[in-house]
């Protein structure tokens, strides 16, 4: 950082050392920024790089040569490796990149990604302003997969009021006519979005649907940079008016008040999201750390090129990739003081009721000389404003969305289902769960949440598929109908598809990322044949066949087909190449072209399980490694060694059979690992257990044990936050060789806190080697979750809820503390637990471990 912020001005100030001992370690950069020229064939006045405060362009050479391509490759290769990144992304910036000439951008990109290897995906990216963006550029950005987007501004009289020619022509006509050639095919796929800086003199919704002409996938609204010390056009800092604030509530409405989505609009997505308590995906609002490094032409290394337009040298770092790794630049206190979430804001900011979702705004627009950059955004009121907005229309869209729901699910002379009155949970499921159980009653009050979210995502599924053709939005609004229709007159048959753990993770898919909507159709034919609906229902099949969720797959099937489930008559899928019959009774068995989801049942005492033995979803890698077509006796070897682990729970554990049987819909097998066994779940999949199967029941019977609380604790995070947003700060886990964020700390805790509670229990019934194992296992894993427990509780990453929650955790884990363990299991846990800190310590350096009750805590 430039010496201006080394003395009074923050973050000059910023104690890095206390923050590694507080235990935050900086985000990787995943976001590479190449400067391959470093001048414009436009003259656009509001550039921060050539107009504003930092004239350094003026001592870059032109062009980035190839040596500094190669050393800023290499760079990039060291820093995924280091860090096992597994998805990074490079943005060809300048300037304008396209001055660089083709030959310099192939190196570039074919170079960075020799150097990263298969260990990771490279998405390259390109910001042009569309002046020079002809067949051949286009071309080769087809040839090397490189995303384009376009700096756009409007219409003409909006776009050319400041983005010129240095001798004042206006750039509009060639910058649509390069978008004319990007957005026709074969490039189409290739077109990124528009970035558009927002001027006050050119009216919001005329300049949005200016912008619409081009059907760009994506938009970009970028306020014009300013501080406190040279604000904005149009901006008083002085004056309690929001004009920018005004300006982006009239497009927001405009766009959420479109019959069908138009683009994506990433301010607002990120404003939405963080209403609803989830992260962002850029600098411009919210808490999420920055991850982005900038190369210039020369080779030295810079923070974001933004926070040019603060002062001279305010984007400096001092290194340059022939000699520095991009870990020297995550060591410096301006990387870490746009990576501390929080901590980076000003008092202002921290007490401000829209603080979580704004953010404080973009950190260049906070700065003001002599005090830095830990101020309010000079857009402080604009941002109020909009975030206040969008938040109160979110607030108002989620009511509509269960009122919408309750009436479309039930019978008019119903009430609301139980799931849609109540999102909250009441307070004694909460604290029997932070004493790490609960029961069914507390399971029931999960799956009630998971449900109203499932039901809200199908809506979110069938709005998605308005901004898709035609055809999958009437074949969304369609199958939405008739789910609707069966849920009012057999709910149990909409309810045991939605309730497939396979149906939230591609809801998930729907509203995160923009996958595919035609999977709706498979709901609704599943619910149809569950029903006996005489309807025929149109759907669609995927790569792999057509899967129904809790019932089974047709293969091979491609295309579209109709599903037929009329009483008295046989289930059939027919396609345009064959017919397929379902099994008279029973969807679960096989029959030629059919693969039904079998079934694994296991009762003892009078508690049974019942789960369907998922081998066939497409979706169920997202849990790791999956089997492919279990073999029948493979089937039956997990039929008896469920039988065997279902009788040890229920005889020594009840309380985890119980929330067991509750919990689980589906077992899906996944492939084994070189050693020992795996298992997990996923949180968007809840009523899935994924495992490998298990040598014997004990191991099975545990590892229920853990994979339920991890259940458990995802759903209950649903309805009641517990940590705060990543601040970028990493804890040891007792669990892990990584370090963890605080979200991953609890859900390990958590997780283990169910094992200790096992071992406790079954230490009791074993003799001999057994019973030594059993002592020792409990002796582990009490004191490793005592130790999370403690790190968190002093972390200040945990909300309110979560203080409650981990303190109750904390006091169930005390208690066990002082029960008595035989000297030799302690002893083995001891050296087990220290053996796996000298490592971590070796490989991560000690974050201030201190001894506290006998236990060396990491915070």
């Amino acid at each position: 950082m430039a010496a201006r912020t080394g003395g009074g001005e923050w973050p000059g100030t910023l104690d890095l050392a206390a923050l590694r001992a507080s235990g935050w370690r900086p985000t990787p950069f995943r976001q590479f920024i190449l400067k391959i020229h470093s001048r414009c064939n436009l003259a656009c006045d509001y550039c921060y790089v050539y107009e504003m405060a930092d004239q350094g362009w003026r001592e870059q050479p032109r062009r980035m040569g190839g040596a500094v391509v190669d050393a800023t490759a290499r760079r990039i290769g060291e820093h995924v490796r280091a860090h096992g990144l597994t998805d990074i992304e490079v943005i060809l910036h300048g300037g304008e990149p396209l001055l660089a000439g083709p030959d310099l951008i192939r190196r570039a990109v074919v170079t960075v990604r020799r150097e990263v290897g298969a260990r990771a995906r490279v998405r390259v990216g390109v910001q042009t302003n569309g002046v020079l963006l002809d067949e051949p550029f286009l071309s080769l950005f087809d040839e090397l997969d490189v995303q384009v987007s376009v700096s756009l501004d409007g219409d003409e009289r909006g776009h050319d009021r400041h983005r010129l020619h240095a001798d004042g022509r206006g750039s509009h006509a060639q910058t649509a006519a390069g978008l004319a050639r990007l957005t026709a095919e074969p490039y189409r796929h290739l077109f990124g979005g528009l970035l558009a800086t927002i001027d006050l003199a050119n009216p919001p919704v005329e300049t949005y649907e200016a912008l619409l002409r081009f059907q760009p996938p994506a938009i970009d609204f970028l306020l014009p940079h300013g501080n406190w010390d040279t604000p904005p056009p149009g901006l008083d800092p002085g004056s309690p008016d929001a004009p920018y604030g005004d300006w982006l509530t009239a497009v927001f409405d405009r766009w959420t008040a479109a019959p069908r989505r138009e683009t994506h609009v990433r301010l607002f997505r990120d404003l939405i999201a963080l209403s609803l308590g989830r992260p962002s995906t850029s600098e411009q609002v919210g808490l999420s750390p920055a991850a982005m490094v900038v190369i210039e032409t020369d080779g030295t290394v810079e923070q974001v090129d933004t926070l040019k337009s603060a002062y001279e040298g305010a984007a400096a770092t001092g290194l340059h990739v022939g000699r520095d790794g991009f870990d020297a630049a995550l060591a410096l206190p301006a990387t870490a003081a746009r990576q501390i979430g929080a901590d980076a804001l000003s008092d202002t900011c921290r007490a401000c009721a829209v603080g979580h979702i704004c953010g404080g705004g973009q950190y260049v627009h906070r700065y003001r000389a002599g005090s830095g950059f830990r101020n309010p955004s000079v857009y402080c009121r604009d941002l109020f404003r909009l975030a206040a907005h969008v938040r109160d229309a979110v607030g108002r869209d989620l009511a509509r969305a269960r009122d919408e729901a309750a009436r479309r699910v039930q019978p008019r002379s119903e009430p609301m289902p139980p799931e849609l009155k109540r999102l909250s949970i009441p307070e004694k499921v909460f604290a029997g769960l932070a004493q790490g159980g609960g029961g069914a009653y507390a399971v029931d009050e999960l799956w009630r949440v998971q449900r109203s979210k499932r039901l809200l995502l199908l809506r979110w599924v069938r709005e998605a598929a308005r901004s898709r053709d035609p055809a999958r939005e009437a074949r969304a609004r369609q199958a939405y109908a008739l789910l609707a229709d069966i849920q009012g007159r057999d709910p149990d048959a909409v309810r045991a598809v939605l309730d497939h753990p396979a149906v939230g993770v591609w809801a998930h898919a729907v509203a995160a990322r923009g996958a595919d909507t035609d999977p709706i159709t498979a709901l609704a034919a599943a619910a149809a044949i569950r029903a006996r609906d005489p309807r025929p229902i149109e759907v669609v099949g995927g790569p792999d066949g057509l899967f129904l969720p809790s019932l089974g797959m047709a293969v091979p099937f491609a295309g579209t087909g109709i599903v037929r489930a009329a009483p008295g008559a046989p289930v059939t899928i027919s396609s345009d190449a064959d017919t397929f019959v379902l099994p008279d009774g029973d969807p679960h068995r096989d029959a030629p072209g059919w693969h039904g989801l079998r079934t694994l049942e296991a009762e003892y005492h009078g508690m049974a399980l019942h789960l369907l033995l998922d081998d066939r979803d497409p979706l169920r890698s997202v849990g790791g490694d999956p089997m492919p077509r279990l073999t029948h006796e493979e089937t039956e070897q997990w039929r008896s060694v469920l039988r065997s682990a279902w009788r040890l729970l229920v005889r020594r554990h009840w309380t985890v059979a119980e929330e067991a049987a509750r919990t689980l819909r589906v077992l899906t097998p996944l492939a084994p690992p070189a050693q020992g066994t795996r298992s997990s779940t996923v949180h968007e999949a809840f009523g899935a257990m994924y495992a490998s199967l298990p040598p014997d029941e004990r191991d099975l019977a545990v590892t229920f044990a853990h994979e339920v609380q991890h259940a458990k604790l995802g759903a209950l995070n649903d309805a009641i936050p517990l940590t705060r947003p990543d601040d970028g700060r990493r804890f040891y886990a007792a669990w892990r060789d990584d370090p963890r964020p605080a979200a991953g700390l609890l859900t390990g805790a958590y997780a283990h806190l169910g094992v200790a509670g096992f071992w406790r229990r079954q230490r009791h019934h074993e003799h001999g080697p057994s019973a030594l194992r059993a002592h020792t296992e409990f002796a582990h894993w009490r004191d490793a979750s005592a130790l999370a427990t403690g790190t968190l509780l002093r972390s200040g990453a945990l909300t309110e809820d979560g203080e409650r929650f981990v303190t109750e955790m904390d006091r169930t884990l005390r208690s066990w503390r002082r029960e008595p363990v035989p000297p030799a299991a302690l002893d083995q846990a001891r050296t087990t637990a220290n053996e796996h800190r000298r490592r971590w310590r070796a490989e991560h350096g000690d974050p201030n471990a201190r001894e506290q009750g006998g236990s060396t805590t990491a915070t």
